[in-house]
């Protein structure tokens, strides 16, 4: 269990720790000459069944609020300090709103210096913190009488903490690995050396991990935690990694850097958050206000977009966007507390509800009923939300990061809420069983919408759906859904376009009217039909329109393709064949060649050429050398020939 101290300046915290584990956590020069903290503290102290406790200790002072912002992120339990005979002070009061912003709601009272003040003065302080607790609304606190200096009372608050540490806090470690680094240094013979807390998962020696600030690789070689070389920690304790990588080292790794899983390397500018203002603040928060963000051991600048109401009322909680200047990491859950922009006072913080909130459309009702639905919850109650209003689908990949979920528990979810999995690699997502149906239910529409469009086209493309769809949806996704749509054969597929089964092109007036022209056109009573080129001429349709006709004709199947840029109509492709049959009956072989069927039709050359090759195509004719027969009519003249 990992305890911090709390509390004003000159309480005794360094003093306390000191009593209770018998080390001086000041290690500066300058803490040393001052006589107060300027920065974090660390102290261990051993149990009787073996487990360890261990201390951070916080500067009370204001002027280092950020170091003590940077200590108690993801500790168990707060030690608030309060000296007898000063009793609750500026500090104290910050410091305690500070814990209760970070969800620590409870904590263990230690009312130092006794030996200065009167018995008295004494109950008079152990009031005014009572009131101060109940006002944060604190619960499971307990209150110790001590001064360190004299170890008077040191062994009953040494034996609360006992209890708690047994009582244990109970830390999911089904997670990917996540420290807030809190120190960065590097020492002769091993190298770069990072602290922190572990605030999820667990970490093994040779273990490749991501610093956050750079998205650099880097492999662990050893591992201290709580003040113990070992081959493994995990959440929930503080330890020292030794680490190495390219082009690593103390200048690049800064207080504030996460150090995570692989799979969680995903920064982000933009959180949407569940923000609650001090009620010691004078004004609302207002919508853009520039405040000054803590998260972790992180800090930075960030801008206050109010996401509902253009404000936030004194005391109270809503939703809002953090827009930031810079990548951070974080995911669902996180606490963070916010100061005013010249970092002089605490004035609200609360919990990340969405690490990648977008810039577009956050303060849509919409937007707003997602949020209100995630705001508290547990992945699986999370994920059942999501799923049960996204209409296009929950990003897979994008969740797992947010909520860091391992794919064994993902998997695990998937099979307890029924839920549809669909698309490909990264682009996956997933879907209630009633929303995918419904997604179904809209395409179909979309594509009807289509045909009574566009009648004359053959069927809906993707884009096409795409475009008819309220909500966006990515093409790997709506290619699942058309394939869906295909098997239960309520779509039918040609090329690329997509139609309903019941549904036939139809050709509007107009392009009746050019259809009309075209096939008279290719009916001419005699001679050679028009080429391509000569039919736009003769029907003063553009080029691209008469393709479009053409195509629509050839599927109606009242024109032939018998060449290139080469059509007929079905009409001229029957007296053409009456023809060949009359030439191939008055022959003495049944036998013709090219020039014959020439002459005898009246065709040019090459069309004439064009035609008999078609005609081979399709077996009507059978070419040998220079001649071409009728195939049925050799088959009638042979069993004529052989009656007689």
């Amino acid at each position: 269990m990992i305890v911090a101290t709390a509390g004003h300046v000159d309480h005794g915290k360094t003093e306390l720790i000191k009593a209770i584990t018998g080390i001086d956590t000041d290690r500066l020069p300058e803490e040393k000459k001052r006589g107060l903290s300027i920065d974090l503290g660390f102290a261990y102290y051993r149990l009787t069944n073996g487990t360890r406790l261990g201390f951070v200790d916080v500067p009370g002072h204001e002027k280092f609020i950020r170091n003590m912002l940077a200590g108690v992120a993801g500790i168990d339990l707060g030690l608030l300090v309060v000296a007898a005979d000063d009793g609750v002070m500026p500090q104290t009061i910050e410091h305690l709103s500070i814990l209760s912003l970070l969800g620590i709601n409870h904590c263990v009272v230690a009312l130092t210096k006794i030996d200065r003040t009167s018995v008295e003065r004494r109950l008079e302080a152990e009031k005014e913190i009572i009131r101060l607790l109940k006002k944060f609304e604190f619960t499971d606190c307990e209150l110790y009488s001590v001064c360190a200096p004299q170890n008077i009372g040191i062994e009953a608050l040494r034996n609360g903490l006992t209890q708690r540490a047994h009582r244990g806090v109970s830390k999911d470690p089904n997670s990917y690995f996540r420290m807030s680094i809190d120190r960065a240094f590097s020492l002769n013979g091993i190298g770069l050396v990072v602290t922190g807390m572990i605030f999820s998962g667990s970490v093994c020696i040779s273990d490749k991990l991501t610093l956050s600030s750079n998205g650099m690789s880097v492999r662990v070689r050893e591992i201290r935690a709580n003040n113990q070389v070992t081959d493994k920690a995990k959440v929930g304790e503080r330890c020292a990694l030794n680490i190495t990588g390219r082009g690593i080292n103390e200048r690049s790794v800064k207080r504030g850097t996460w150090l995570t899983h692989p799979n969680l390397n995903a920064p982000t500018k933009r959180i949407d958050v569940d923000l609650k203002l001090l009620e010691t603040e004078p004004n609302s928060l207002k919508h853009w206000t520039p405040t000054h963000l803590h998260i972790g051991s992180d800090h930075l600048s960030a801008r206050v977009a109010v996401l509902s109401g253009g404000n936030i009322p004194i005391g109270k909680s809503s939703l809002a966007q953090l827009v930031l200047p810079r990548d951070i990491h974080a995911v669902y859950g996180d606490r963070f507390v916010l100061r005013d922009q010249s970092t002089q006072r605490t004035i609200g913080g609360g919990r990340v509800i969405d690490p990648f909130a977008p810039k577009r459309g956050r303060s849509r009702p919409t937007r707003i009923a997602t949020l209100m639905s995630i705001r508290k919850g547990s992945t699986k109650e999370v994920l059942k939300s999501l799923t049960e209003r996204s209409n296009t689908g929950v990003p897979l990949q994008q969740f797992t990061v947010s909520h860091n979920v391992q794919q064994s528990e993902i998997d695990n979810l998937i099979s307890l809420l029924s839920l549809r999995l669909v698309g490909k690699s990264t682009e996956q997502r997933l879907f209630s069983e009633k929303k995918w149906l419904e997604l179904l239910d809209k395409v179909v529409k979309c594509i009807t919408s289509f045909h009574k469009l566009k009648p004359s086209s053959v069927g809906a493309s993707v884009k096409d759906v795409q475009t008819l769809l309220t909500d966006y949806l990515d093409s790997v996704i709506l290619e699942d859904v058309l394939r869906e749509l295909l098997l239960k054969k309520k779509l039918l597929q040609k090329g690329s376009r997509f139609r309903l089964p019941s549904y036939n092109a139809a050709i509007s007036n107009n392009d009746l009217n050019h259809a009309n022209k075209v096939l008279t056109a290719l009916s001419p009573n005699s001679g050679t039909p028009p080429s391509f080129n000569q039919l736009m001429h003769l029907t003063a349709i553009k080029a691209e329109e008469l393709e479009r006709i053409l195509k629509a004709c050839l599927k109606q199947r009242q024109i032939l393709l018998i060449g290139k840029n080469r059509y007929i109509t079905n009409t001229q492709i029957n007296k053409l064949k009456a023809i060949a049959k009359t030439l191939a009956s008055t022959s003495a072989n049944g036998l013709f060649t090219i020039v014959d069927y020439r002459d005898a039709s009246g065709l040019s050359r090459n069309f004439t050429v064009a035609l008999l090759e078609y005609f081979d195509q399709v077996g009507f004719t059978s070419r040998t050398g220079d001649y071409r027969e009728i195939r049925l009519f050799t088959k009638h003249h042979k069993k004529v020939e052989s009656s007689k």
